[in-house]
């Protein structure tokens, strides 16, 4: 197996190669230090001892004067200075080396995530712009009979609606990037959303899941419809992708602990215990664009995430049972009690209670 010369190129390794080199010359440096501070004391010794003898006394008792126990005490204090600068060193040198490995890690992997994106979003736009023009080809150019227009026409609007949600997702998570977006925050029916935007998955005939839909009838709670639809648009989208034909998908509404809770969940492939921390990551998908089958961008979860936190929510991910995945959101539940009583009692023309107005 022949070397790869270029790997002698790459940052990376040049910046190990450097790491190295620095700490070999710390190791060769901090020894020269001390071997010469011993040989001074070496040479201060024996220049005592002439003067012992020059005076005419044993240089042994140069051992007990007070000179050299001084001399003793500044060579202990020499090493140890370069001893306790030594590992300051050191531990600044692991920490830089750590946190550039990191930033070094962290822009390798955005770098490869970005090329995944540009090679989903090429394929997320190809594939339906080639669909639509083929039917509208098929159109001009043959006599159809009315229900074979009508399936082009079909096909057609479901390819420029997947279109119109995968510019949507662009512009909201660029938005959310930059923090420029803005919600009209309105009491909202959950239910009421939840249960329209599960239908229009159930009548679409190419997706071939069982649903299950399980929604606590008016239970509200404040935020944007368009925000709160593309966070269930989203997670709805994703049991579908991650999951085969005939498999489960869970759609749940209820009230708990003062909070509305929302649960998707299906009975797919599920996610690896190790991905789970990843996944509400942008640009994060699950594998590589060169094996991965399922269609989409890496921003679904990543928007979904972003727009829950935004409402005063949080996200959590966890394993279904037998198999799959839910999502379960938690939301503030607000004034979901006042709301209700309030729709009611303008049902029955009675006067509301001027704490819920």
């Amino acid at each position: 197996m022949s070397f790869n010369f270029k790997y002698l190129f790459q940052p990376l390794f040049v910046f190990y190669v450097l790491v190295v080199y620095i700490f070999a010359s710390f190791i060769w440096w901090s020894m020269l230090h001390v071997q010469k501070n011993q040989q001074a004391f070496k040479d201060n010794k024996t220049i005592m001892e002439l003067e012992y003898e020059k005076a005419g006394l044993p240089k042994d008792a140069v051992l007990y004067s007070p000179k050299y126990d001084a001399l003793k005490k500044k060579l202990k204090q020499q090493n140890t200075m370069i001893f306790g600068e030594g590992i300051v060193f050191l531990i600044l040198l692991f920490i830089g080396t750590y946190k550039i490995h990191a930033g070094f890690r962290k822009e390798l992997v955005l770098n490869r995530q970005q090329r995944n994106f540009l090679l989903s979003i090429t394929h997320e736009l190809k594939s339906p712009i080639a669909s639509i023009k083929l039917s509208l080809q098929t159109m001009y150019t043959r006599k159809l009979s009315p229900h074979q227009q009508e399936r082009l026409l079909q096909n057609s609007l479901k390819d420029t609606e997947r279109l119109q949600n995968l510019v949507n997702n662009l512009l909201l998570a660029a938005k959310l990037d930059n923090q420029t977006v803005t919600f009209a925050y309105e009491q909202q029916n959950i239910s009421s959303l939840l249960q329209s935007i599960t239908e229009k998955f159930t009548i679409n005939v190419g997706i071939k899941r069982t649903f299950h839909i399980n929604l606590t009838p008016e239970v509200y709670i404040k935020g944007d419809r368009t925000a709160l639809s593309s966070i269930f648009h989203n997670l709805i989208e994703n049991a579908i992708k991650y999951s085969t034909e005939n498999d489960d998908i869970i759609v749940k509404s209820f009230v708990k602990n003062q909070q509305v809770i929302v649960q998707v969940s299906d009975t797919g492939i599920g996610i690896p215990e190790k991905e789970k921390k990843n996944v509400f990551k942008k640009f994060y998908r699950i594998g590589n664009e060169d094996t991965r089958k399922t269609k989409g961008t890496g921003l679904g979860l990543f928007i979904v995430q972003e727009l829950v936190e935004l409402h005063g929510g949080h996200i959590t991910l966890k394993s279904n049972q037998p198999k799959g995945t839910t999502f379960q959101i938690n939301f503030p539940k607000a004034t979901v009690q006042a709301i209700a009583t309030k729709e009611n009692r303008a049902s029955k023309n009675l006067p509301l209670n001027p704490e819920l107005n």
